[in-house]
């Protein structure tokens, strides 16, 4: 049961990945539109690539190297928990500093949840 969750988690999170990788640099100025922000130049367009689609990219690489075995599973769920931990414990201290999300887009909104659901199922995962 244990290894079914984890092979879940790691499925689930990796595409998570692969599609923030995609969109991220395929389309950097709308992605980062969605998020909030403006790209200037191309060097912002640079920025998001290497940011997201280039961080993200190498997450969803951790991810499916423990799929296949070639890197240990408690490893990659670690580096899981670890992406959406911070993730989830920045947008957390942001909520509080701002207290409310008025102002945040529908994406933020989103990602508040996602990122929690991502936190807690990395650690169940680990813990299981």
């Amino acid at each position: 049961m244990s290894d079914l969750f984890g092979t879940f988690v790691l499925t689930v999170c990796g595409l998570f990945f692969l599609l923030t990788t995609w969109r991220s640099a395929a389309e950097p100025a709308a992605f980062a539109a969605r998020l909030g922000l403006g790209v200037a130049n191309a060097g912002g367009v640079n920025e998001i690539r290497a940011q997201y689609a280039g961080f993200f990219f190498a997450a969803a690489v951790v991810c499916g190297a423990a799929l296949a075995g070639l890197v240990a599973r408690p490893s990659a769920l670690l580096a899981v928990a670890m992406i959406f931990g911070g993730l989830i414990a920045g947008r957390l201290t942001s909520l509080a500093v701002d207290r409310s999300v008025a102002g945040y887009g529908a994406t933020i909104r989103a990602l508040l949840v996602i990122d929690a659901v991502g936190f807690a199922l990395a650690i169940a995962a680990l813990m299981i």
